[in-house]
């Protein structure tokens, strides 16, 4: 695969859009993308509850429950990240940190890359929040949050992922 050109059609705070004009084979095709920096997914669970955020996601038009995130700013560590995101978003720090697993969310036609963490021994800390999230922080016992997953009443894919992530360590007792 070579690039015969590539252009900037957007160029956003939070991402930019991207048209590359490719060759494979002597035959030329397009592809357009959304170039974002990566981010980061945290699960904080304090040894009894799972802490999420609810807040609205105007592209599906609702309120959606998540696991904090964060969008990782230019050359920042995905832990530290990490480490900010909670503090920001449900006013916890995390004495653990256990990177569980790194995945593209939708390389169709975005290059984001997340990083997944589960945080324990979580201690508060607050950092101001971003003015542009209006979140609530939601608590669910690890029972509730397993109902919820299994009836389908999570729809965010990075938080599906990490809890069957959670789900799957706890079964096989690499979780408290």
């Amino acid at each position: 695969m070579k690039i015969i050109k590539s252009e900037i059609l957007y160029k956003g705070k939070i991402f930019d859009l991207i048209k590359d004009t490719l060759q494979h084979n002597s035959h030329n095709f397009v592809r357009e993308y959304v170039s974002y920096p990566g981010a980061v997914t945290i699960l904080p669970f304090d040894g009894e509850h799972i802490y999420f955020v609810e807040q609205y996601r105007h592209p599906a038009g609702k309120e959606l429950l998540e696991l904090p995130a964060g969008k990782l700013e230019k050359n920042e560590d995905p832990a530290e990240c990490a480490r900010r995101e909670l503090q920001e978003e449900v006013g916890f720090f995390p004495e653990t940190l256990i990177p569980v697993a790194r995945f593209y969310t939708v390389p169709g036609y975005s290059t984001e890359y997340m990083y997944l963490y589960i945080a324990e021994n979580l201690r508060r800390s607050k950092l101001p929040e971003d003015k542009d999230e209006f979140l609530k922080v939601v608590k669910l016992t690890v029972d509730d949050a397993y109902k919820m997953l299994k009836e389908g009443n999570i729809e965010d894919a990075k938080t599906i992922i990490g809890l069957f992530y959670f789900f799957s360590l706890r079964l096989h007792n690499r979780l408290s």
